[in-house]
């Protein structure tokens, strides 16, 4: 941006004072969290920008698959204009189409909602999923503060829960489109952080919002009990080490970016999924 246009800018913010920007405000807002990303842009000179440079996200995936289960994960998200940052389910075949079932349930931090996460399960195939896309807010931005993230996932009822309450749960009762049911396939946990060349669903992508930092505490997964209807612990990872054993990194494309194993690191205790950028 020109500095004329910057020093514009700020004259006119000493002349109106600081403001506070609720979380219905509108995407171009300054919204600014501990990952320093604030603005969605609209500057021709931001796009230009923007096009110098190629993206790099990651994603972590387990080796194991899961059929039912609990999984909870300790995780300070990441916003961004055109990003997304993660937690979900995932039939590791769902891809490939011809005739292959879509199975995946997600919780989802998307950059056009700083104040909350959209909750989802896509069930059908690749060629006509189905989905139930919702958002859920909160009264902070997410990536300010961690929260603690859950799915249950039981042959009756999917849940989804922050930081031990219940936000939405799917079952015979709204069930509708009988997702539940179509849920029949073993998935493994995932988390990434990625950019969506779906502007509409995402906002843009610029440059000056990125890097940005998911940051993972501990992950918990519990088995579940048909017979009984309870869930008890399989095992926790708190990231003392990475364990490949465990683990394993992407490094596919994913619209805007590719994700590469080495934006998978453990630091300190903490698993973070990096969103960084190069010149080209």
């Amino acid at each position: 941006m020109k500095r004329i246009k910057l020093f514009s800018l700020l004259c006119l913010g000493l002349m109106l004072g600081s403001t506070s920007c609720s979380k219905d405000d509108d995407d171009d807002n300054n919204n600014q969290n501990n990952n320093n990303v604030v603005v969605n842009p609209t500057d021709e000179d931001d796009i230009k920008e923007t096009a110098k440079y190629n993206f790099f996200g990651a994603e972590l995936y387990s080796n194991e698959t899961f059929t039912y289960g609990k999984f909870e994960a300790k995780m300070k998200m990441a916003y961004a204009p055109g990003c997304i940052s993660s937690m979900f389910l995932y039939y590791n075949d769902s891809y490939k189409g011809n005739g292959e079932v879509w199975n995946e349930i997600d919780i989802e931090v998307i950059g056009k909602e700083p104040n909350g996460f959209q909750s989802n399960i896509i069930t059908g195939k690749l060629e006509k999923k189905v989905t139930s896309e919702k958002i859920h807010k909160i009264d902070s931005p997410v990536a300010d503060n961690f929260h603690i993230y859950t799915v249950e996932w039981t042959p009756d009822y999917v849940a989804w829960f922050l930081d031990g309450k219940e936000i939405r749960r799917s079952d015979a009762s709204n069930d509708t489109k009988k997702q539940v049911a179509a849920l029949v396939k073993p998935q493994s946990l995932r988390f990434n952080i990625w950019s969506s060349a779906s502007t509409e669903w995402v906002g843009t992508l610029y440059q000056k919002n990125i890097p940005i930092t998911q940051e993972i505490d501990y992950i918990k997964v519990y088995d579940y009990d048909t017979e009984t209807g309870t869930f008890t612990e399989k095992w926790t990872d708190e990231f003392d080490s990475f364990d490949s054993k465990r683990w394993g990194r992407g490094n596919w494309t994913m619209e805007n970016v590719l994700e590469r194993p080495k934006n998978v690191v453990v630091e300190d205790g903490i698993l973070k999924l990096k969103l960084t950028k190069e010149l080209k």
